[in-house]
């Protein structure tokens, strides 16, 4: 029980990755409030981890939206009583190169970056009430590497890899530590629907050379893979690991 009296916000907890660590984080023992915009699969994730006996709540929350944002911190520490851990989840996928209209750009800098930003200002000064804590920013291989038509992403990407580090520098005083996980391809709900549009199915995924054929070990990830590096840095076995990002790629960047 690593987390055992620990409170934790997972933004986009509902689905995919964000579902994996909402489940694993309850595991370990914390309380966690999943904070997403799909009412339907986030109280279905709470009513799962409540029924095999962890804490869970669901709070409708869209990072877009600083009002909404407010809102979810004041029910989480209203059910909870202080946060501990923050986890930077939420993210949508606008994958456009530099045809990209000016609201594609606005959306996805809304809900990736900004999103990203004006939810750790609101979640820092609960942490800092807490003691200190850890913040994980979900990061990607497109922090780093350049795709094709991926210009929108991959920038988006990349800012949350640069705010890692310097929300590093600012909260180490504060006795907060954050890091950013950044995964490659991992077999979610929206890039089963990718693959699905490009005739592939998990088996044919794995083994296409630009799907899980790209990396070293040949395969997609499970999102529950990306969640185990996410509690690793969430926990206090990080205590000396904050600025870092961690590639959780199959081995996709080391070659």
């Amino acid at each position: 029980m690593r987390l055992a009296g620990k409170v934790a916000v997972v933004t986009g907890g509902a689905l995919g990755i964000g579902q994996a660590t909402s489940i694993r984080l309850a595991e370990e023992g914390a309380a966690v409030v999943i904070a997403d915009v799909n009412a339907a699969a986030g109280e279905e994730t709470a009513r799962g981890i409540a029924a095999t006996g962890g804490k869970a709540l669901f709070v409708q929350t869209d990072v877009s939206h600083e009002d909404s944002i407010r809102q979810m911190v004041q029910v989480a520490v209203k059910a909870f009583g202080k946060i501990d851990i923050l986890v930077n989840n939420a993210a949508i996928f606008v994958l456009k190169g530099i045809d990209a209209t000016v609201e594609e750009w606005r959306q996805i800098l809304d809900v990736n970056v900004i999103g990203t930003s004006l939810v750790s200002k609101h979640v820092v000064p609960e942490i800092r009430k807490a003691g200190g804590g850890a913040i994980v920013n979900l990061g990607s291989i497109s922090s780093f590497i350049a795709q094709p038509q991926f210009v929108t992403y991959n920038a988006t990407k990349a800012a949350v890899a640069s705010m890692t580090r310097c929300m590093a520098l600012d909260l180490a005083p504060d006795n907060i530590r954050v890091n950013a996980v950044c995964p490659g391809t991992i077999w979610t709900q929206i890039v089963e629907r990718l693959a699905g549009e490009a005739g592939l199915d998990r088996a044919a995924a794995d083994k296409d050379p630009t799907w899980g054929g790209a990396c070293l070990l040949k395969r997609v990830a499970d999102p529950r893979e990306i969640a185990n590096v996410i509690l690793f840095l969430a926990s206090d076995e990080a205590s000396y690991v904050t600025g870092a990002h961690i590639m959780a790629d199959g081995g996709y960047t080391a070659v």
